[in-house]
């Protein structure tokens, strides 16, 4: 603690503020000087250079030294947030596999860490193969566990608002389990459970093709189909965390037409031939193999008609296909495009996605982020 930090209680709160407002102008424009928060702020350049040594005494932010060589006259104190004063953890857990990201205040991955599971796999030991991958990451970017300001886990099914799953057909036990409860056992810092189609769209919003779209559907295809719902630039779960369990509009034609083209259910075994099965079967179509270009189109038009009932309910300004399917972007975007111009009164932009199979877990990252944001700033006032 400073002990030229003033003594009453309205000016201190006031520093603190203060401090909070140019730490996080800091963030959105590092490095920058005082000159540029003053005016990003609307502070006093007096006020931006006491709240910056606040700052860089409590180790969020350093001053970067220009070098005087050639200048004339005194160069401009220049300032970076530190994205090391703290660290995320994102995780996308699915059937097949457990993957984290060991993330920094910016978002940058420090390490990565992957194990592949039995899909039968029940849920207290998926529980404790996520805390092994949580620790191989932490080793692995050389972090201590404190130093965590956030964790955030990705996984199918219906979450409620406190981090249970209420609801999942795709992992084993994994039904009524208070994940988010659970793992707050091993974590001194918030942590955060969502759908993984929710997550999905936030990476694709943040990183991918459909950055900085504030309405948006994600459509996550694969062995099961979800999607995710960006409205207003949030994440929309709706009143219980069901928003998007589009599989359930016609459970037995949906399960036809995906175990035609993908093969068997997610919570079974996957072998490299099923997948070699569909690779050339979608070959098949590209090449105009009547037979294939039959399942494709039955898969298309199923998928058409979760998508333009959506379409039809919040107006989006854009769809993405995402997960194991989007890959066959050529096949299914002018099919889907198709069923969606014939009935929608504005059709959305389509593409597909662009962040790829790591979507679930950097859109945990990036939701580790928002948490973060909320204890950077309890961690100014706690360091202040």
């Amino acid at each position: 603690m400073s002990s030229s930090r003033p003594e009453g209680g309205g000016q201190s709160l006031l520093r603190l503020i203060n401090s909070v407002a140019v730490l996080s102008a800091l963030r959105e424009s590092s490095p920058a000087t005082l000159s540029n928060l003053a005016s990003r702020t609307g502070l006093s350049r007096p006020t931006v250079e006491a709240a910056m040594d606040d700052l860089v005494e409590q180790g969020w932010a350093t001053e970067q030294r220009a070098g005087a060589e050639g200048r004339v006259g005194r160069p401009a104190r220049r300032y970076a947030f530190r994205a090391d004063s703290g660290y995320v953890l994102g995780f996308d857990v699915g059937a097949h596999r457990v993957l984290g990201v060991l993330a920094d205040l910016n978002g940058r991955t420090v390490h990565t860490s992957e194990t592949q599971v039995d899909p039968q796999l029940d849920a207290d030991s998926r529980v404790a193969v996520l805390r092994t991958v949580a620790g191989r990451c932490l080793a692995g970017g050389g972090v201590e566990r404190a130093r965590l300001m956030a964790v955030a886990i990705g996984c199918p099914g219906i979450i409620a608002p406190d981090g249970t799953v209420t609801v999942s057909t795709v992992i084993p036990g994994w039904v009524d389990l208070p994940l988010a409860r659970r793992l707050s056992r091993s974590f001194a810092c918030p942590v955060l459970v969502d759908n993984d189609a929710n997550l999905a769209a936030l990476a694709e919003r943040s990183h991918g093709v459909a950055r900085d779209v504030d309405e948006l559907i994600y459509l996550l295809i694969g062995r099961r189909i979800g999607a995710g719902l960006i409205l207003g630039g949030n994440v929309h779960r709706g009143f219980g965390g069901a928003a998007g369990e589009i599989g359930l509009l016609d459970p037995p034609r949906w399960e036809r037409v995906r175990e035609l083209l993908l093969g068997p259910a997610t919570t079974e075994s996957i072998s490299d031939r099923d997948h070699q099965v569909t690779q050339d079967l979608l070959e098949g179509a590209r090449a105009g193999e009547s037979e294939a270009l039959s399942i494709v189109d039955d898969f298309c038009a199923v998928l058409a008609r979760h998508a333009v009932a959506m379409t039809l309910t919040v107006d989006p300004e854009m769809i993405v296909i995402g997960g194991g399917l989007a890959s066959a972007g050529d096949l299914l975007l002018p099919r889907l495009r198709e069923h969606v111009d014939r009935v929608c009164i504005r059709p959305p932009r389509l593409a597909t996605s662009t962040v790829g199979e790591e979507a679930v877990v950097l859109g945990a990252v990036q939701l580790a982020l928002r948490a973060a944001d909320e204890s950077l700033r309890h961690g100014v006032a706690t360091r202040a």
